[in-house]
């Protein structure tokens, strides 16, 4: 079975505070005066809709996306660890080392962590909240993934970032994970969709 972990792109959707959406505008029109054909320009900010921040997010000298192993974008079931979080889903919540350690002997040898916390109904229902009162990963609790689960590549949420823009956590949790610190580089998946398949 497969499932969509992304969020249609739209026009519509949020992005971080100040930060760019999609935009979709027509280049040429079919007509007999015309192209014969219809066809579209696309922009599409690197950090809009669900993607991946990789180590040149928060590091001029970080390893490049292209650079990466191939197995740092695809994961096998056994690999992978959901831990649901649901107390956290509420506007201006921070993901700490003391909810994730309850769930260390599953998380040892893990390669992808996703933690669904059901934040992701503001995406649509209150997407003011969405975007500037979501959750945000402690940069204590980054440090210790990184240092603790040598095996963790990758980490995906069910909110727009690790980062949120009512705390300052942001840039550091972003650096431990990304291997600013070490040589470490754990991947995050921002803004993914994590509800259950119904």
């Amino acid at each position: 079975m497969f499932v969509h972990l992304a969020h249609v792109l739209d026009p519509k959707n949020v992005a971080w505070p100040g930060e760019p959406v999609i935009s979709i505008e027509q280049d040429t029109h079919l007509s007999p005066e015309g192209k014969p054909f219809n066809s579209h320009l696309l922009t599409l900010p690197n950090h809009f809709g669900t993607h991946m921040d990789g180590p040149r997010h928060f590091n001029t000298t970080g390893v490049p996306f292209d650079e990466l192993p191939m197995d740092k974008f695809g994961y096998l079931g056994e690999e992978v660890l959901l831990v649901d979080l649901p107390h956290r889903n509420g506007p201006d919540e921070i993901v700490t080392k003391e909810d994730l350690e309850p769930f260390a002997e599953e998380l040892a040898g893990k390669r992808l962590l996703l933690i669904r916390t059901g934040f992701e109904e503001k995406r649509e229902n209150d997407p003011h909240m969405y975007q500037n009162n979501g959750i945000a990963l402690h940069s204590e609790l980054c440090k210790w993934l990184s240092d603790e689960f040598p095996a963790l590549d990758c980490i995906g949420m069910d909110w727009m970032s690790i980062a949120a823009p009512a705390n300052d956590h942001g840039p550091e949790a972003h650096r431990w994970l990304l291997g600013n610190y070490n040589d470490h580089i754990i991947t995050g998946i921002e803004d993914m969709s994590l509800a259950p398949p119904g």
